[in-house]
């Protein structure tokens, strides 16, 4: 069973904590807006310069706010709006293909990166997963807790590499960026929710076994009360 205790703020999962799930898509949101936006009014070359800009203040906006709250900046901002930043400026020099492969070689190196963490024995998701839903130590050193998040990682790698293949051939058989853009967009977040959903079940399925694990659900209840309590808090301060 849950603590009726519901999760302080510090021991919330990091993607939960305040400030962390709006501002981290910041620079991407204003990347893609300005690109879509600027490609439509100006053309090609002048959309991917406002995507830059726009991306630029975002990721400085973000930075601020976090500073102005005592906040760490963190590394994913920064590193965003760097890989952000390299891959508009390749597309500026050496025209749309090398800006949507420069996104294609990321995805390779996501699948080759998950499953050199799994030959090293660390793998991604045992790492990554923490940051989501709150295990507790004893629950992240059992055995069949690391065997699960292996099993997911390898599942996670095989499925980029395999978007991979997909996304090179999609690039050939459409005409324009956006229509790539688009189509891998719409197949890709359709396949990322199933595949979310998927993991779900199978983690609460595999970890049930394990002394003193309550449930996925559970836990994602417990974030739910903690995320209402804090709600409540705001309101009334």
């Amino acid at each position: 069973m849950a603590d009726d205790t519901p999760l302080s703020d510090g021991e919330l999962p990091r993607a939960y904590r305040k400030g962390n799930s709006t501002e981290g898509v910041l620079p991407i949101l204003g990347y893609i807006l300005g690109d879509q936006v600027g490609s439509r009014l100006f053309g090609e070359t002048s959309g991917a310069r406002i995507a830059i800009v726009l991306m630029t203040l975002a990721a400085v906006w973000a930075v601020v706010q976090r500073s102005r709250r005592g906040e760490s900046i963190g590394w994913w901002i920064p590193s965003v709006a760097v890989y952000l930043f390299f891959r508009g400026i390749a597309g500026l020099i050496w025209g749309e293909d090398v800006f949507l492969a420069v996104g294609i070689g990321l995805k390779v190196a996501l699948g080759l990166g998950a499953l050199v963490s799994v030959v090293i024995g660390r793998p991604a998701a045992a790492l990554l997963a923490p940051l989501v839903l709150p295990f507790s130590s004893e629950i992240r050193e059992h055995a069949r807790y690391l065997s699960t998040m292996r099993n997911l990682t390898v599942a996670y790698s095989v499925y980029q590499l395999v978007t991979v293949g997909f996304e090179i051939w999609l690039l050939g058989e459409t005409e324009s960026g956006t229509g790539f853009l688009l189509i891998r967009t719409a197949i890709g977040s359709a396949a990322g929710f199933i595949g979310f959903i998927v993991a779900v079940f199978y983690v609460d399925r595999r970890l049930r076994t394990i002394p003193g694990f309550g449930g996925v659900m559970e836990m994602f209840e417990e974030i739910g009360i903690a995320l209402e309590q804090r709600r409540d808090e705001a309101k009334g301060s």
